[in-house]
């Protein structure tokens, strides 16, 4: 027996306390060193920096600033370590000037990179230290993949495409766009080694095209997708006005037109989503979180929210029922019913509540770019504050919008993202429930012949006409969403310039970008047979007429001996195989037909007789 170990400062490592004690305990660190220079804290990692012309003026106010840190640290019982600290002068000249950062009488070693929260920062900003390190940390991932199949065994893509995104293209989207424009030579590197994922996971031949098995596996050009990420992180950034970011960036624009500047450089991908961001209509900021700006009763209150009413989408009886329910479980309850459409991508999301006891319109023209979920939560909040501050009580909201009430209905404290009018919504439901106001929220299926249901869809229509400019800007939540439609567009634009130069077989079958690789539908057959149809999809396979084509064999001749060993051959006159896959196709397929017209098939039925005759035959290209 050992006595209990008396633990007189700190706190065990993976404590649930440990991150919200620090903070607290450090709240008042920046503060020691702030008026000689800069300070970024995340948790026990501390970066001082300044900017200057002066090399010596750096150093005088790091010095000092570091002096105030070590001083504060050990006044709270904490201490700096020096060995671990290293200082990088960041500047563009060829011939860097010395300096000299002392820390209890020992210089700190001066370093051409350091590493912070994972990204490595080069001296010339270059971000080749990073993209190598990258590139090394991929490897094994690869290896990983490699491990795990083979051309003609193995998992099947699907498994192998999951995997892909989480042990090695989570590589490449951390903090990525942050360092471009960098070296173009080593981001080249990672643009092989995508390449080289693609090819295991489809079983492609290494003559395949990277830009079709990109769109074949739905993985964007890397440079496609660092935009993406900069979109969504800067759009959800910049819903907090006092964001640092935004100032930097808002100064960096005002002094430096992107005309003219960027004219003969690569624009940062930050400028670039803040100039999207300006050109977009104005937005909802908030000074803060907006979760810290409701009351914390509010926030782990349980509202009254019933996300089934016991009618079904295509109940024939809909409002018979419907009334039958409202007069069994709520009678004598006031019914209020919300509904928000949206015509076209380019007319306004209109949001309406309409009461029927009180004949009583309201109608909100919203901005065109929030989405038909933001309409929702905008057409509930103005039911529930229409219901607090006239004090109606029992009344009952319904909606056709379950994930909005989703969405309210869910812990605000344990969810990633919820909507602010939908912690607004929350905040008023509490505030009802104080006052003892009985509010209920209730989701009913839209389109199934509800008057009321059908007559909030008529006001959310008028709207557009009529509708109060209320809610004119639009959401973070919303601007994210548009970073996909974005990437897509982009995407789809640079494919179908591609698809008519390189890979013009493949391009043929698949015109566009489609929302899900094909295979995931297929995942119960083995990895041979749908390598096999990649591979015949892509255009590039082990058939004797392409192997011939590039120069493996001397002649195209079918291993028959009858005919050239084109695909459409192999499949439907080799006498290899006693029966042709010609024959075996339903008569309902439209015939004539060749092997493009299957494979670019969206009938799963014929699909699966392609798997199955592949399998039968053992056909391997």
């Amino acid at each position: 027996m050992y006595p209990p170990r008396i633990v007189w400062k700190g706190l065990p490592q993976g404590s649930v306390l440990s991150p919200i004690l620090y903070s607290l305990y450090t709240s008042e660190l920046d503060s020691s060193c702030s008026s000689d220079c800069d300070i970024l804290q995340y948790a026990d990692d501390i970066a001082l920096y300044y900017a200057s012309e002066s090399i010596d003026n750096c150093s005088v106010r790091l010095n000092s600033a570091i002096q105030n840190l070590y001083i504060w640290l050990v006044d709270h019982g904490l201490s700096l370590s020096g060995p671990k600290s290293s200082v990088v002068v960041f500047s563009r000249k060829r011939l860097i000037p010395d300096v000299d950062i002392v820390l209890e009488n020992e210089t700190i070693e001066v370093k051409n990179n350091v590493k912070f929260l994972g990204v490595y920062f080069d001296s010339r900003m270059t971000g080749t230290v990073h993209l190598n390190y990258t590139k090394e940390k991929c490897e094994v991932g690869i290896n990983v993949l490699r491990s795990l199949s083979g051309v003609w065994w193995g998992a099947h893509p699907y498994t192998q495409k999951l995997l892909y995104n989480a042990i090695i293209r989570s590589h490449f989207d951390y903090g990525s766009f942050l360092l471009e424009p960098c070296n173009k030579s080593a981001l080249a590197d990672w643009d092989k080694i995508q390449a080289k994922c693609l090819r295991i996971i489809c079983g492609a031949m290494k003559s395949s095209p990277i830009k079709a098995l990109q769109v074949e596996c739905l993985d964007p050009p890397l440079f496609f997708r660092r935009q993406y990420l900069c979109h969504r992180f800067l759009y959800k950034a910049v819903q907090n006005s006092c964001h640092p970011l935004l100032t930097s960036l808002c100064h960096l624009s005002s002094f430096i037109p992107s005309s003219t500047y960027w004219a003969h450089k690569e624009t940062p991908c930050l400028f670039k989503s803040y100039e999207k961001i300006i050109a977009a209509s104005p937005l909802f900021q908030f000074p803060g979180n907006p979760l810290f700006a409701v009351p914390f009763h509010a926030l782990v209150f349980r509202p009254n929210v019933i996300t089934y009413f016991g009618i079904n989408k295509e109940d024939p009886g809909a409002n018979d029922r419907f009334k039958k329910i409202l007069n069994e479980q709520f009678p004598g309850w006031r019914t209020m019913f919300t509904d928000a459409s949206k015509l076209s991508a380019d007319e306004p999301v209109d949001s309406a509540v309409w009461v029927p006891d009180m004949k009583l319109t309201l109608s909100f023209k919203c901005s065109p770019r929030i989405s038909v979920f933001s309409g929702e939560t905008i057409a509930i909040y103005e039911a529930v504050s229409l219901v607090e501050s006239h004090n109606l009580n029992k009344t009952i909201i319904f909606t056709d919008s379950r994930s909005c009430l989703e969405d309210i209905l869910k812990f605000p404290l344990r969810s990633r993202d919820v909507h602010p009018i939908n912690l607004k919504t929350r905040e008023l439901l509490f505030k009802c429930h104080y006052a003892g106001i009985e509010v209920a929220l209730a989701w009913i299926p839209g389109h199934s012949g509800i008057s009321g249901n059908e007559q909030a869809d008529i006001c959310a229509k008028w709207s557009i006409r009529n509708g109060t400019e209320t809610y004119a800007n639009c959401f973070a939540q919303d601007l994210r969403s548009l970073a996909k439609i974005d990437l897509k567009k982009r995407w789809n634009d640079t494919w179908n310039c591609t698809r008519h130069v390189k890979a013009k077989f493949y391009g043929s079958l698949q015109p566009d970008i489609p929302s899900k690789p094909w295979f995931f539908k297929f995942r119960k057959y083995s990895k041979f047979s749908t390598s096999t149809i990649i591979r015949l999809r892509l255009g590039h396979n082990c058939s004797p007429h392409f192997l011939s084509k590039i120069r493996v064999r001397d002649h195209s001749l079918c291993e028959c001996g009858l005919d050239e060993g084109t695909v459409e051959h192999i499949f439907f006159d080799c006498t290899r195989f006693p029966v042709s896959l010609y024959d075996i196709l339903p008569p309902t397929f439209p015939r004539p037909f060749n092997m493009s017209c299957i494979l670019s098939s969206s009938e799963i039925s014929i699909i699966d007789i392609l798997f199955k005759y592949i399998e039968r035959y053992n056909i391997k290209l």
